[in-house]
């Protein structure tokens, strides 16, 4: 089996910065998504599972619908496989309901909120929500992981995304996650003694107590390999190959 840990916006600074000893791995480092203009989370992961560069695609679906488009495992690398389970990712088997809530609560921070008391409660709420469904994948993840049913297994956190967009200022919280994403490493090599790929769309840079985009992901794998820098569309051959 090989498995992928899929984490949006895990920042490769704040993996130094915490000393992140299990997400760092055997190799690790940024990767290169240079080649994207505007590197938004559909766009890369898109990119990722086709292993070609989809931003004119996704882009011309608009903000809203671009969220409604679904892969064929035909259309990816995962059809390499024989049985992969692909969970939560965007663009293939994401819970678009999930999205719609977080952009819904983002809107009412940011345009609706009439004073700073409301905001912390939207705040609290929106944070809760991210957490939950967190918790909802990583149960999810990890009780697949102990079944071998599959020779492919990919789970997608958007957790420190989420959160980060409006509370990566609060070290306190945004150490929290890492912390418990370097659990999730120990859980799964606890559970499995497979090969294992860390992957981020994008890291997150601070903008006051706010979190945006950076312009490189991170990544790593338990082994060692001549990837250097990586493209993000560098893993559907990459993964692939794993397993030959």
């Amino acid at each position: 089996m090989t498995v992928v840990f899929a984490i949006d916006a895990l920042e490769y600074e704040k993996v130094e910065e915490y000393d992140c000893e299990k997400l760092k791995q055997e190799t690790y480092g940024k990767t290169d998504i240079s080649e994207f203009d505007q590197p938004r989370t559909m766009v890369l992961w898109s990119s990722f599972m086709t292993g070609e560069n989809k931003e004119e695609e996704i882009l011309a679906m608009g903000d809203e619908k671009m969220w409604s488009k679904r892969f064929d495992e035909e259309e990816t690398f995962f059809s390499n496989f024989e049985n992969p389970k692909v969970i939560d990712l965007p663009g293939y088997s994401y819970e678009k309901e999930q999205h719609e809530k977080e952009r819904e609560m983002m809107k009412e921070f940011f345009q609706e909120a009439e004073d700073e008391e409301e905001k912390k409660e939207i705040r609290k709420e929106y944070n809760q929500f991210a957490m939950e469904h967190h918790r909802k994948v990583k149960e999810e993840f990890l009780e697949t992981l102990k079944k071998d049913e599959h020779d492919f297994v990919l789970g997608y956190f958007s957790g420190a995304d989420v959160i980060g967009h409006l509370n990566f200022g609060n070290d306190t919280l945004m150490k929290m996650i890492y912390d418990d994403l370097e659990e999730i490493v120990e859980k799964i090599k606890e559970i499995r003694d497979d090969h294992l790929v860390i992957l981020s769309d994008h890291g997150m840079e601070g903008v006051g107590m706010f979190g945006d985009h950076s312009d490189y992901g991170f990544w790593s794998y338990d082994d060692e390999t001549d990837l250097e820098r990586p493209q993000i569309t560098d893993f559907a051959d990459f993964l692939t190959s794993i397993e030959e």
